[in-house]
């Protein structure tokens, strides 16, 4: 049986109109992408190497829920698996850490770190809300409903970052994404030396209780 090709779109403009149909903007997700890379930059070699890409991680989620949560999406961290979802609750985004693939059209990406039950779990839902028969590692599974669930992938070139919103099918044995159904390859953001600018998005001033300790 010939394997179908993911649907990837590369062009701007078609971008653009297929994100506006998912609730997003291209801005929601290269802001995570800009905080992810801040992050990355200001560790230093004395800093514990094991902590700096989970470290990194956490801010682009961060920064990705700060965008898309004022648009009416929500958080989720059910069983540590940190995800937004959309306002429907069709759809859920999680950020992963992508190879060198990443945001290459003619290329079929991969996370880069192996990823564990919960991604296996929100394949599956994918492949049953998508009616596929296709196979995934035999992993605990506790629950078979839930949105379709994507990945911003984000990966540091020398002097760029690539990244892209896409939806997985398949998952390997060793942890690793091995088919996608839709691949959104989103504009790079160069390393040119110059300062990246990073704007704090828009939304209600926090009103914070302050009170002196008696």
């Amino acid at each position: 049986m010939t394997t179908p090709s993911p649907l990837v779109l590369s062009q701007p403009d078609q971008v653009i109109g297929r994100l506006q149909g998912l609730g997003l903007t291209e801005e929601n997700l290269l802001h995570a992408a800009r905080r992810w890379h801040v992050a990355w930059s200001g560790f230093t070699a004395n800093h514990p190497p094991f902590g700096i890409g989970i470290a990194a991680w956490m801010e682009a989620v961060a920064a990705l829920r700060e965008t898309t949560m004022p648009l009416g999406w929500v958080r989720s961290d059910e069983r540590n698996y940190a995800l937004v979802i959309s306002p429907d609750g069709a759809m859920a985004i999680s950020v992963a850490t992508g190879d060198a693939g990443t945001g290459r059209p003619d290329t079929s990406p991969s996370n880069k770190a192996p990823k564990g039950v919960s991604t296996a779990d929100a394949i599956s839902v994918n492949q049953i809300q998508l009616e596929l028969d296709l196979p995934v590692p035999e992993l605990p599974s506790s629950d078979d409903d839930g949105p379709l669930t994507w990945f911003l992938l984000l990966h540091r070139a020398h002097d760029e970052i690539r990244c892209e919103l896409s939806l997985p099918l398949e998952m390997s044995p060793d942890g690793r994404i091995s088919r996608w159904k839709e691949r959104l390859i989103l504009s790079s953001i160069p390393l040119d030396g110059d300062i990246i600018e990073v704007i704090a998005p828009e939304g209600p001033d926090l009103d914070i209780d302050v009170k002196r300790k008696a």
